[in-house]
């Protein structure tokens, strides 16, 4: 089906073995979970690319006997109207200096879990894009002097999808697991409290009030 318009993305840090980073400090938020979505922030693109390639045909007598399909490797390219500061050098894997407060990269990448949420043409229905495991970057900084007009540049991260980080997600229905999920909201089985707790790391929604993060652009 066709889709439009991003309603919004979500994110998460995971450690290394796959569990939330419920910790407003080593994590997004006490419950984990950013959503960027507050006042002057969203994106205005999310794209998946390498979900599939073509397969390799196999010949024999003359005909395709068998097509060989290779891994699937997703990688994201985001661009962002704005996104609170500290969340980027966060999802990038910056870390911050306790001297001058300034953020510096470090290695390895932290994970990072998304769920991207567009909608059908005539939006009743959500759909949902899944990625357990990725490592973003920001490839570049760009600067220009405002003159009568202003010159904005937007944020863009690209992201390398890598494998889940629990064998026991993602996974197909002969058993193998992929790095990627789609869902849509009007589905049989469809549940979105089970697709975020497993694409977020084991995420249980909290049954009190919802803490609000104010983001310190």
């Amino acid at each position: 089906m066709s889709k439009h318009n991003i309603v919004k993305a979500t994110f998460a840090l995971l450690d290394d073995n796959g569990d939330l980073i419920k910790d407003a400090t080593k994590g997004l938020s006490t419950d984990g979970i950013y959503v960027a979505d507050h006042n002057g922030e969203g994106f205005s693109q999310i794209n998946v690319s390498a979900i599939e390639a073509p397969g390799t045909p196999g010949w024999g007598n003359g005909q395709i006997k068998r097509t060989a399909y290779g891994k699937s490797m997703p990688t994201l390219a985001l661009t962002a109207l704005d996104l609170e500061f500290k969340i980027n050098q966060m999802l990038k894997g910056f870390t911050q200096s306790a001297t001058t407060g300034a953020w510096v990269r470090q290695l390895p990448k932290p994970h990072v879990a998304m769920i991207a949420e567009s909608q059908s043409l005539d939006g009743d229905i959500s759909i949902y894009e899944c990625f357990n495991n990725i490592e973003f970057v920001e490839e570049a900084s760009n600067n220009s002097t405002d003159t009568n007009s202003e010159a904005a540049y937007s944020t863009t991260l690209n992201g390398t999808v890598l494998t889940p980080l629990k064998p026991n997600i993602f996974l197909a229905a002969n058993g193998v697991q992929q790095p990627y999920m789609i869902a849509k909201s009007n589905d049989a089985n469809f549940s979105l409290d089970k697709l975020m707790a497993e694409t977020f790391g084991g995420y249980t929604k909290s049954t009190s009030a919802t803490t609000v993060v104010t983001p310190g652009k």
